[in-house]
């Protein structure tokens, strides 16, 4: 057995049979390497996994898989076996980095899309609002223009010199007419 902290053999293993028993992908080297490197690795990763979603024990995990499935990779020591961990968990971390970008990047872009067709399709409201008006009368057309234009109706009443209850009267008066034009044209 290997000491965590030391790296030193503290069994019949000694660091060259480790390496190559390491190296042939021995299930018994491999678990001594890895519960010697585990602490060290489990530090580093805690710290670099700490603001995201990822388990320092699943990436320390996926790392060693990583090397169990690369059997042409050969490690000339211990030292090159947790310098190549450390390197594999720093990937991670930016690999995973990088996915949260896409992700955000790709939620942005999606509002956008999203409120560029909702701005399609309001724009398309206001095409077939704006021929409906034309098949009213000019007074009534008027107002509910100044309103789509944002007129209130204080202002609307003293722009046209009439009673502000005119304003409202013609305004009811005009979207009546609206719905019953916007209904007919549905069918």
């Amino acid at each position: 057995m290997y000491k965590q902290h030391d790296m030193t053999p503290q069994t019949n293993y000694n660091e060259k049979e480790l390496l190559k028993s390491f190296n042939n992908r021995d299930e018994k080297a491999f678990s001594v390497i890895f519960r010697m490197l585990y602490k060290e690795l489990f530090l580093y990763s805690s710290r670099l996994f700490s603001s995201l979603n990822l388990s320092p024990e699943d990436a320390i995990q996926d790392v060693f898989i990583d090397i169990w499935s690369r059997t042409s990779v050969q490690f000339p020591s211990l030292n090159h076996i947790k310098s190549f961990c450390l390197v594999a968990l720093k990937n991670t971390y930016k690999n995973k980095i990088k996915h949260l970008n896409y992700q955000e990047y790709f939620k942005t872009e999606m509002k956008v899309k999203y409120k560029s067709s909702q701005n399609l399709e309001e724009a398309d409201q206001y095409h077939s609002l704006y021929e409906a008006l034309q098949l009213l009368p000019k007074d009534l057309a008027q107002i509910i223009r100044m309103y789509l234009e944002g007129w209130k109706p204080e202002e609307i009443a003293q722009k046209l010199g009439i009673a502000l209850q005119t304003v409202y009267n013609r305004r009811r008066e005009a979207i009546i007419k609206l719905l019953k034009i916007i209904n007919t044209s549905d069918r």
